[in-house]
């Protein structure tokens, strides 16, 4: 029996972006799979147009609070059957809290059964039909994978295979761009991607030293590599990932933050936090991806020299 997909997004007041996201994965998706949507604090009504719209989507769901985790749950009876679940929350708690709180429900809910996580962001639109079963397909062949990511369209510079400087900024190589290819990355962006099983089994979570939001992303991947000894790889699905949706419609009013420049404090603080965490497994840019596969064998040799 192949691991169930539980597909789980954070809605921060974007339910119109995240009816939108949610009727494309529907429409391009029709091997089974699981529904994991956090509610971040999000407004009242928009709160009241997400119920509404999973009434009309799913027919049957449940809701839960996010207070008290898992542990504390006794609701997976209730969970038979449906396609599903709303987890709410009075604050908003931030994309690592949300995510790792998401990825608990999952694990709860597949009673620790192998299952798999898509995750993927409420502005998100999925154009390629039968998407899933690709990827699915592409992943069995590579037991070696434990992260997917699968951003790319008319809208993508690339496939988000990215690379990082010695400061964790990102950066691309100018082969990549418009190129639908597969190909390993240092890191890939989690907007829309594939977490396996392994990684999941193994328990890996978004590392709660970051605040709110930024390279926490990048930090699970290296994650995943340092840890696990898995590789992290793109599989190019036509999609188009719009950016930043809740962020702009809450006007990067996030956390502490009370508009742009104060969030841009929070990212320079996680970018400072992730380059000390990861510095011995950083490097200079490298010109080219011939360069970058030489590098990335490099990376592997430390990692695996420290464990």
């Amino acid at each position: 029996m192949s691991p169930i997909t539980y597909f789980v997004t954070l809605n921060w007041n974007t339910t119109d972006l995240l009816k939108e996201m949610i009727e494309s994965v529907e429409s391009t998706t029709p091997e089974a799979h699981r529904w994991i949507i956090v509610d971040n604090g999000s407004a009242n009504g928009d709160v009241a147009a997400l119920f509404d719209f999973a009434r009309r989507t799913f027919g049957n769901f449940i809701i839960a609070g996010a207070e008290g985790g898992t542990e504390h749950l006794c609701w997976r009876d209730s969970l038979a059957g449906l396609q599903a679940a709303i987890v709410g929350s009075r604050i908003n708690l931030g994309c690592i809290e949300g995510h790792n709180l998401a990825f608990d429900v999952a694990r709860f809910w597949s009673n620790d059964e192998p299952h798999e996580i898509v995750m993927i962001n409420t502005d998100v639109v999925v154009n390629e039909e039968g998407w899933l079963s690709k990827v699915l397909e592409w992943t069995a062949e590579r037991p070696s994978v434990g992260i997917v990511g699968m951003e790319h369209g008319p809208n993508a510079v690339c496939a988000p295979a990215v690379f990082l400087d010695r400061n964790g900024n990102w950066y691309l190589h100018e082969t990549q761009m418009k190129t639908a290819e597969s190909v390993e990355g240092e890191s890939v962006g989690l907007g829309f991607a594939l977490v396996r099983w392994p990684v999941l089994e193994a328990g890996l979570r978004f590392d709660m030293g970051y605040k709110m939001y930024y390279k926490q992303d990048d930090d699970l991947c290296f994650q995943v590599r340092a840890d696990l000894g898995l590789d992290v790889w793109v599989y190019p699905v036509d999609n188009i990932h719009y950016g930043s949706g809740s962020l702009k419609a809450n006007q990067y009013k996030v956390g502490e933050a009370r508009g742009w420049d104060e969030f841009d404090q929070v990212k320079q603080a996680n970018q400072r936090y992730f380059a000390k965490k990861w510095h011995w497994a950083l490097g200079d840019r490298r010109r080219n991806m011939t360069e970058q596969a030489a590098w990335l064998a490099e990376m592997k040799g430390r990692i695996g020299s420290r464990k």
